[in-house]
């Protein structure tokens, strides 16, 4: 046996002494505490971790090493060991299992040294059992090579590894009679270090001087051969980059004699598979006994598929410790997962960090940033690496096969920084590839991940900018970059990130000032919830308990959406915060909320928070919130209200802004803005029309050019209230004239309004055409806009609009279908458990006793 084989059996036996099957690096710590009780040497950790393959073997291991393992297992010494295994081996062995015998211990440490490289636990990865049949095709067809071929991180390595146990090594392995060895980079390492050649190394091990000579004995000797020899060759793109190793592998490949029993199988870099292509189709015998595969993309030069949903989710649910579904990843996650190597990244840092899960779209910037900053930023030539990034970032074209830019373009920063060039290559970060559409084949670089380009693209506007988010920034984004393309919402996340980070919340206002879409204002917004509720659970954020001000909750005043982030993002800084003037605004917005989401509970807890700075509150507010809030709760709770003094102080309010002199809708503060919000839902609510309208003509007064503020959802609340209080005064072609200024702000693709604004815009034009008489139209406006606030969970306006429907089956005397409607809507306040309050009722009086009815119903 030579010195891997006993090697070999030495790690297995000190396994079986310690009680352990398989082992993991967490394991050689309580080895080598084992290996001191058992014979007082002390053998470190990190020398176990080295002998069994998890760590990098630089140098032989010691006679005292091998000696003290030797002991722990019952023999003298490692001589002893050695001769008792020596004699076990039987004279009659065959060559073939001689020969299997030294080729597994070798594919076992190889195979334990792919395993420990993975960068998911290999037990966790997908085994891609699809490729299966294909490999089997290879191995039982007149095929001498194949090429497992993949771009850096797409997950070749680890096929590999599963190709090998699921036909060679598993307890119902199909091959077990077959040879397999599987020589990989550290192997290939440690040939080297030993100042062998592969023809010197295959001499020794296997007593064959080559390859070739192996194929010529037994085809010589058919009668000695018990199955295939297959020989796996991976992790070699780094030595067949230098031009006498490429020459070696070249003369093995043509040294290869024809025959049926040798496999000889590469993993290979695609820019490695690039570069090899000319000499096989040079060949003939090179290109009848190459097989490229059933998966090979001739355009990508790769037979490894991305990864699919399925598989995805089987890594991730082995990760997580539980089954995780589509539902539980957020699409541009999975997306982002197709390339195996972004799991590998999520494993580590899910065990740095455990603060994101996976339906949340920060991860994906989180995953690249720890990523970058542990490759280049952290690493060794990172100021050359950033440097030579940014220039490729800088030149890079749109070809047919996505954005690229020729070698020569940028060949003076390659020559001049070569190793950081290389590094960058090796790291996977950057590929090479040939060109071959055009009259002379070029060498072409892209980025692997088109994240990364945008993410350096980011780098250079921060830089142009000098580290400064202003206007100026963000109107930049908007005039340089396409918005029918991801990358300006990359960009917007990115600088959305770079702005939190640094506590510049302030400048996130220009997002929903400026002409961005609709849609880019509305993802602006949650990407800015997501990321405020990430930071606050970092230590030492910059936006932290301490550091959230005015700026904040002006943003999220200016986009109430109504939904499940936004209300999870206001609840957890109002919960954090330390100053208390930004604690008290943030639980008037909470009770915004459960006024609209019909939660008693919550509203009551809220009450008592602003009870106790009800002074405070005084000075803050125009009005005291506290009173307006207190009319809605005891509605909700079906308690009589003293209004009187309300509206004397409502009325007072009214007569105040209407003296102001006029100012700029810049001058709107948000204490003002949630007062006015307050004010006109509780006199709508009262009834008190007149008063309402009055109330929006003051706000008009002191704000001339309020209607038309395009940042913020008030200006569309604004129109929808009044519009619905010109319906109470029976103001038809009033109402009329607004449902047609906002259908025209709207359909505005730079108006910023949320699903919560078009539901109330449904609303109210179903309450316009049931005034009208226009019942036919009002139940198609119904319908749309039940469907909208369904899906959204807004349950006010859902109530609303089968009141509204009610009334209008009402009108057309379809009596059945009222009944329907009825008892749909006392099944979804079962359902709900939730009340039907009587600021919901937008109908009109003689809807009254109805409503009275069904209210009290509902009670009983």
């Amino acid at each position: 046996m030579n010195a891997s084989e006993l090697h070999q059996e030495l790690r297995k036996f000190v396994l079986i002494k310690s009680g352990l099957r398989n082992i993991d690096p967490g394991h050689c710590k309580v080895i080598s505490e084992f290996v001191f009780q058992e014979t007082k040497n002390y053998v470190s950790e990190t020398t176990i971790k080295r002998f069994f393959g998890f760590a990098n073997t630089l140098h032989k291991f010691s006679l005292f090493t091998l000696n003290s393992l030797s002991q722990y297992i019952g023999y003298s010494d490692w001589d002893a060991f050695c001769q008792d295994k020596e004699n076990q081996i039987s004279s009659v062995q065959s060559i073939w299992q001689n020969l299997k015998l030294k080729t597994h211990a070798i594919t076992d440490i190889s195979l334990i040294a792919k395993k420990n490289n993975s960068g998911v636990p290999f037990s966790s990865t997908a085994n891609r059992s699809f490729f299966y049949p294909d490999f089997d095709y290879f191995l039982k067809n007149n095929y001498q090579f194949t090429t497992i071929s993949a771009q850096p991180g797409h997950g070749k390595s680890i096929l590999l590894g599963h190709i090998v146990e699921h036909f060679f090594y598993s307890e119902h392995a199909l091959y077990k009679n077959d040879i397999v060895l599987l020589i990989n980079s550290t192997s290939i390492n440690a040939i080297i270090q030993n100042g062998l050649t592969f023809k010197d190394w295959f001499l020794k091990e296997f007593k064959f001087g080559s390859v070739s000579e192996l194929i010529t004995y037994f085809k010589k000797n058919p009668e000695k051969r018990e199955g295939r020899f297959v020989l796996i060759l991976d992790g070699i793109d780094e030595y067949l980059l230098k031009s006498k190793y490429f020459k070696v592998f070249i003369d093995f490949l043509c040294s290869i004699e024809e025959n049926n029993f040798v496999k000889i199988v590469f993993g290979l870099r695609t820019n490695s598979w690039v570069n090899l292509q000319p000499v096989i189709t040079g060949s003939a015998f090179l290109t009848k006994t190459w097989y490229n595969g059933l998966f090979y993309d001739s355009d990508l030069l790769s037979n490894v598929p991305s990864l699919n949903a399925e598989e995805i989710l089987y890594t991730l649910s082995q990760i997580e410790g539980k089954t995780i579904g589509k539902n539980d990843i957020h699409p541009t996650l999975l997306n982002q997962f197709k390339i195996p190597f972004w799991l590998q990244v999520y494993f580590k840092l899910k065990n740095e960090t455990n603060l994101l899960d996976l339906s949340n779209p920060l991860l994906c910037y989180e995953l690249i940033n720890f990523f970058l900053e542990k490759k280049v930023f952290l690493s060794k030539n990172s100021t050359e690496k950033i440097f030579i990034l940014k220039k490729i970032s800088e030149c890079l074209t749109t070809g047919n096969k996505g954005l690229r830019v020729a070698k020569e373009e940028i060949l003076n920063y390659v020559i001049s920084y070569p190793e950081a060039y290389q590094e960058l290559l090796f790291t996977g970060i950057i590929i090479e590839e040939k060109r071959l559409s055009t009259s002379i084949p070029t060498e072409v670089i892209r980025f692997l991940s088109n994240d990364i380009y945008t993410y350096f693209i980011f780098i250079q506007i921060t830089e142009k900018f000098q580290y400064r988010p202003s206007k100026e920034f963000f109107e930049y984004i908007l005039t340089n970059f396409n918005d029918q393309t991801n990358l300006r919402d990359h960009i917007l996340n990115w600088t959305i990130r770079f702005c939190i980070n640094r506590n510049k919340i302030s400048e996130l206002k220009n997002i929903l000032q400026l002409p961005f879409s609709n849609l880019e204002k509305n993802n602006s917004f949650d990407f800015i919830c997501h990321i405020t509720r990430y930071e606050l659970s970092k230590p030492n954020s910059n936006f932290n308990k301490q550091s959230i001000d005015i700026d904040f909750v002006d943003i999220m005043a200016m986009g109430r959406t109504m939904d499940n982030l936004y209300k999870e993002t206001i609840k957890k800084v109002s919960d954090h915060v330390l100053n208390e003037d930004i604690q008290i605004m943030l639980h008037v917005i909470e009770c915004l909320i459960y006024l609209i989401d019909i939660d008693k509970a919550a509203l009551n807890n809220n009450m008592q928070l602003l009870k106790r700075n009800y002074k405070r509150l005084n000075e803050l507010f125009p009005i005291n919130p506290y009173d307006l809030i207190l009319y809605f709760n005891n509605n909700l709770n079906n308690k009589p209200n003293e209004s009187k003094t309300l509206e004397e102080k409502i009325i007072k309010l009214c007569r105040e802004i209407d003296k102001s002199k006029p100012l700029k809708n810049e001058d709107l503060t948000t204490t003002e803005l949630l007062t006015y919000r307050l004010v006109l839902l509780t006199l709508f609510s009262q009834k008190n029309y007149a008063e309402c309208h009055r109330f929006i003509m003051a706000i008009l007064n002191k704000y001339p050019n309020i209607f038309y503020i395009r940042s913020s959802v008030f200006s569309p609340f604004l129109l929808i209230i009044l519009g619905q209080t010109y319906l109470q005064l029976h103001y038809f072609k009033k109402a009329q004239r607004i449902i047609q200024f906002l259908e025209k702000i709207i359909s505005s693709d730079y108006t910023y309004h949320t699903h919560f604004v078009t539901t109330a815009f449904s609303v109210f034009k179903a309450n316009f055409y049931n005034y009208t008489d226009n019942f036919e139209q009002s139940l198609i406006e119904i319908e749309s806009g039940i469907k909208l606030a369904s899906k959204n969970e807004f349950k006010m306006h859902e109530i609303s609009l089968m009141l509204i429907k009610i009334d209008c089956l009402k009108h057309t005397d379809a009596t059945e279908e009222v009944s329907n409607v009825i008892k749909e809507l006392l099944n979804f306040l079962t359902t709900h458990k939730i009340s039907m309050p009587d600021y919901a009722n937008l109908n009109g009086i003689e809807f009254d006793h109805t409503f009275k009815i069904l209210k009290s119903y509902k009670r009983s």
